[in-house]
């Protein structure tokens, strides 16, 4: 966690250094942190001899170990590695995070948890503040956005102000009952996260606590009653948005006739396209390999550091077909097992609902991520998995008495 934390201020480091270094400090410190954060996983999960089997997590697996097969006879290990300690330390934080709770109990990780963000709150808000008061806010795309401590990326400062939203609100919002201090910082990090005018994590963000709230009810009459008050919800919100400047991102998708041809939608189709007509017929196949994608795009555009921006077309091209299904599966099983977990009577007990904790997190990170550059920033991902690993904790142990759940 600790490590994570570092991380959220790498770029913030570049950003100052850029007229020292002559090379990009946030990617080559970022390279490290993901290295070391897969190694010290990797060995505190491998040291026990046993791997525990989750469903969701072997296909995730299985799609790591296609990418990797395919990259190993298409790429060099420069392409490769960066992606590889990413992808995989992925996996393996998830499985880290379920043997911290199977030895600690759910004690020790909420007390783990809240001091870590506390420090994630810290670093969200002074970046965040320095910026809108003596820092240098851009323009780009149609709207002067925040990026906090990740300078130069607004979506990824909004990915980031997410998940440290979602983690206040259940550990320190709900459990303190508003209070005003904890009230106070969750307007604070609102503020930063409208700013950022990322729409897509503003978007499913609102989706994935809508979503939560209609899948957890099981009466119809309850149903019926949430479902006006989304109705009413977003009517209010689309007239705010329309009739403000709040969101001026978002208020140009739903007034203006141009709404899907600003620069930021038309580069993501751009991409898309120039990908597909790029790739061969055995590429479309079976996929350039793991870590291709960037070299692959430059080679065939002649446009460096490129982005997939999608999730479904980064694991269509470098898996192929092959990978996208098996991504694709991963998805619906995952879906499948978060509406299991949330449908689930936990014993738990406690004030944290981490039901809603899980769900809205992973949901939004992984089932609503098409649009995000999620599995490049591992930040607020690495996060999601470590959450993951919360879920897999709690479906297979809540019923064991020695395993520790009593609440703080």
């Amino acid at each position: 966690m600790a490590l994570i934390i570092l991380s959220s201020v790498s770029y913030i480091v570049n950003y100052s250094l850029k007229d020292i270094l002559s090379f990009d400090f946030a990617k080559v410190i970022n390279v490290l942190l993901a290295m070391t954060i897969f190694l010290l996983s990797s060995f505190a999960v491998l040291k026990n001899g046993k791997i525990t089997s989750f469903t969701p997590l072997n296909l995730y697996g299985l799609l790591v170990f296609w990418l990797l097969l395919v990259g190993v006879f298409s790429n060099t290990p420069l392409e490769i590695l960066p992606s590889f300690f990413r992808f995989c330390m992925y996996y393996f934080l998830t499985l880290v995070a379920y043997q911290y709770l199977m030895n600690e109990g759910l004690n020790q990780f909420n007390k783990s948890v809240k001091r870590f963000t506390v420090c994630l709150v810290i670093v969200a808000l002074v970046f965040g503040y320095y910026e809108v008061f003596f820092g240098s806010v851009r323009f780009m795309n149609g709207a002067y956005r925040l990026s906090g401590s990740f300078k130069l990326h607004p979506l990824a400062d909004s990915m980031f102000l997410g998940i440290v939203i979602i983690l206040w609100i259940e550990y320190f919002v709900v459990q303190k009952k508003m209070g005003f201090l904890n009230f106070l910082v969750l307007v604070g990090l609102a503020y930063l996260f409208l700013n950022t005018h990322s729409r897509m994590p503003l978007l499913f963000l609102i989706i994935s606590y809508v979503t939560y709230t209609l899948l957890k009810l099981k009466k119809i009459i309850k149903i019926i009653k949430v479902s006006v008050g989304v109705i009413i919800l977003l009517v209010s919100s689309y007239s705010i948005v329309v009739n403000t400047e709040i969101s001026p991102r978002l208020k140009k998708v739903f007034v203006s006739k141009n709404s899907l041809r600003d620069n930021s939608t038309k580069t993501r189709i751009e991409i898309i396209e120039n990908t597909y007509n790029a790739m061969s017929a055995y590429e479309k196949a079976v996929g350039i390999g793991l870590g291709g994608f960037n070299n692959f795009y430059r080679d065939a555009k002649g446009k460096d550091g490129v982005a997939a921006h999608n999730n479904f077309l980064l694991f269509f091209a470098e898996g192929g077909i092959i990978g996208l299904t098996i991504f694709l599966s991963y998805q619906a099983i995952l879906f499948i097992t978060l509406f299991k977990f949330i449908r689930k009577k936990m014993n738990y007990g406690g004030s944290v609902n981490y039901q809603r904790l899980v769900f809205v997190s992973v949901f939004l990170f992984e089932i609503c991520s098409f649009l995000l550059n999620n599995y490049y920033f591992f930040t607020s991902q690495s996060i999601v998995f470590i959450l993951i690993g919360l879920m897999m904790f709690l479906m297979k142990n809540n019923h064991e008495n020695k395993v520790n759940l009593k609440p703080l």
